[in-house]
């Protein structure tokens, strides 16, 4: 895949092209430029596939390149015409003595009303910031959009019990945020007589058995994982037959309400009185429709409590050079790491999704008064899993010549993004957020 497809004339266009494709390489981008000359003699299909698999289409516009689009053979014409059937986004760049001809084709005509660039040789930079802002899927930093500029979720199973990693990183978080999340629990085991839990995303129990499962008042725990070998170490570690068991669910399936009915009529249950989402919400592709079916199971005077992320709160300072901006910035586009502004959402969401009496309990958690192992555990929380991710992706997209440089600068200054985080005088505030709600 590529963020940009580079259409040029070789006559006048090649050394615009050739400092565009350099300089957008140098910023993280994937671009596809023919140095090979696909070009020359019958046009290339090769360049059709480039074209499908980019995301924006720049077309270099130095004075008379259209002139010969009159020609149906003309290959600058068949790109663009290729371009335009796709509906790509294309960004004329007009290069200095560039006028639009009168005598274009009809399939041609409507070009100059696409919103373009003049290009500027003397302000160069500036002249790729105003490009790059009419792009999609890009930043005028350079790099892909975050998600949350698209406002797209996607479906993200990013839990697997053999990530030992990801294991211990979870185990650090579970700890960490006891203070920061543990007195929402404390009011719902101080609510209920008798507590009837449902977890979904639980991982490997720890959380849950942690604030809930170790209750004096506990009657029944069902907890709900996509990781099949999850759930067999959950039941393994703190299963008890007929009062703690973990299940294997898909909680975006459409079988999911049946399902987990199943599992309620074999235990006797006829609704939870707690149901607890845990950083679940920014993994899925439609938390509405989960949060509908998980209402229905939920006692008249049951609570549903959800923490989530929201990566648009989190704040760092000093930060003279943007490192922890881009590190953060990183994170919110690589596709591992979840929706990282779900976290606004929540609130919405559950009132959308019928529940009341939305509550937000807590709204981020900063260094403020952290120790030395506290502030570890903080970036060991956020930090730790974005280098791990981005050598995850690279295998899985080893071309991609923004992962490449995105793993490569993250790898150069991740120690000492470290370092700097234990200084008494750094403050960081991660976007954590906690709500409860009630049916």
């Amino acid at each position: 895949m590529y963020d940009i497809f580079i259409s040029y004339r070789r006559d006048g266009g090649f050394e615009m092209a050739r400092l565009l494709y350099d300089r957008l390489q140098d910023m993280g981008l994937n671009v596809f430029f023919d140095l090979e000359e696909l070009r020359s003699g019958k046009f290339n299909v090769k360049l059709f596939g480039a074209i499908d698999d980019s995301s924006n289409f720049l077309l270099v516009l130095p004075p008379n390149s259209l002139d010969r689009c009159k020609n149906e053979d003309d290959w600058l014409r068949i790109e663009i015409e290729y371009a335009i059937s796709k509906r790509k986004n294309i960004v004329p760049l007009m290069m200095k003595g560039f006028e639009w001809p009168s005598d274009l084709p009809e399939t041609l005509k409507g070009l100059h009303l696409y919103n373009a660039v003049q290009m500027s040789r003397e302000y160069f930079q500036a002249s790729i910031d105003r490009l790059l802002s009419m792009c999609v899927n890009v930043s005028a930093g350079g790099g892909k959009k975050t998600h949350a500029e698209k406002d797209v979720r996607e479906e993200n199973k990013y839990f697997t019990y053999d990530n030992r990693t990801e294991r211990r990183r979870l185990n650090t978080q579970q700890k960490l945020m006891r203070g920061f999340d543990a007195p929402a629990y404390d009011k719902v085991k101080e609510k209920y007589e008798k507590l009837v839990v449902l977890d979904i995303g639980t991982n490997t129990g720890e959380f849950v058995m942690d604030r809930l499962g170790a209750s004096e008042n506990l009657e029944k725990l069902i907890g709900i994982e996509f990781d099949e070998k999850a759930v067999r170490y959950s039941n393994d570690t703190y299963g008890q037959e007929g009062k703690i068991e973990f299940y294997r669910l898909d909680a975006e399936a459409d079988s999911f309400g049946d399902d987990l009915q199943e599992i309620m009529d074999s235990h006797g249950i006829k609704a939870f009185n707690v149901i607890n989402l845990s950083m679940i919400l920014l993994h899925l592709k439609t938390p509405y429709k989960l949060l509908k079916k998980l209402r229905a199971v939920l006692a008249k005077d049951g609570t549903v409590i959800v923490k989530d992320i929201d990566d648009g709160y989190n704040m760092a300072y000093p930060d003279e050079n943007g490192d922890f901006a881009k590190a953060i910035e990183i994170c919110g586009r690589e596709e591992l790491a979840g929706y990282r502004k779900s976290g606004r959402q929540i609130y919405t969401l559950l009132y959308r999704a019928g529940f009341k009496h939305v509550t937000q309990e807590r709204l981020g958690l900063s260094t403020v008064g952290m120790d030395s192992d506290e502030r570890s555990a903080l970036f060991d929380t956020y930090f730790s899993f974005i280098g791990a991710d981005l050598k995850q992706l690279l295998e899985k997209y080893p071309d991609d010549r923004r992962l490449k440089a995105d793993a490569e600068w993250y790898d150069s200054v991740y120690d000492d993004l470290e370092e700097r985080f234990q200084d008494d005088a750094f403050y960081f505030l991660l976007g954590f957020v906690l709500y409860t709600a009630q049916r």
